[in-house]
């Protein structure tokens, strides 16, 4: 687990090419760049945009708790779920409802995000899992978890700016982890961005098309 000097950072696309830097080793190579919607996928684009590689991305959504609704309980990803310790009001039905009715949004999230492509396989290739901050580690658990099935050579995650007792979680699941900056709170994470703009589905999924446009074209000869 390693950080950066810390600096100022832009925005996303800015956080993504400050991670490149930390990953170079993986340019061009037999590696796989993973990004979790919505912001993590402007990171992820950098990066894959920097080294050179395939982008793919990974909805995953918050199960809410049913009376405090600013309250998680946990995540679900396509395949996947990380639950917390939930409290003895939270009913299972509720849990099992909502994991089923979060995984129709990712399907129809998905095929948003891909139309008519095909995702790349994750079997035997490095796999760099990208968010734009890591304030808990459920989201993050959840996808990992998902990548793991598919028998990757090995799981990197890379979040700009992430809080120590997730960091400290997801340091034991990943393989490495690559990150700016670590902070104690999980309120001000977004605060060290100079420009933290919400991003939509329409937006990932431009970013996603221009990457994979860019894989697809031939290299111009000289």
């Amino acid at each position: 687990m390693n950080g950066h000097t810390e600096i100022l950072i832009r925005d996303r696309g800015h956080a993504g090419e400050l991670l490149s830097m930390k990953l170079r080793r993986y340019e061009k190579g037999n590696a796989v760049v993973v990004g979790i919607p919505h912001g993590g996928v402007c990171v992820a684009s950098a990066i894959a945009e920097n080294l050179e590689l395939p982008l793919e991305i990974m909805p995953c959504r918050k199960i809410k708790h049913p009376t405090e609704k600013a309250k998680n309980i946990g995540s679900v990803s396509h395949t996947e779920a990380c639950i917390h310790d939930c409290p003895f009001d939270v009913p299972q039905d509720y849990i099992y409802h909502q994991m089923a009715l979060l995984r129709h949004a990712i399907n129809y999230q998905r095929s948003f995000y891909y139309e008519d492509a095909e995702p790349v396989s994750l079997r035997y290739k490095t796999v760099i899992l990208v968010d734009d901050t890591l304030i808990t580690s459920d989201t993050m658990i959840a996808c990992l978890r998902e990548i793991r099935k598919q028998n990757p050579l090995k799981i990197i995650v890379a979040v700009p700016v992430v809080n120590t007792e997730a960091a400290r979680v997801i340091n034991e699941e990943a393989d490495d982890f690559v990150f700016l900056r670590m902070r104690n709170d999980r309120e001000g994470l977004k605060d060290h961005y100079a420009d933290f703009p919400v991003i939509g589905d329409e937006e990932v999924r431009e970013l996603f098309k221009k990457i994979k446009k860019g894989k697809e074209e031939p290299a111009t000869r000289v």
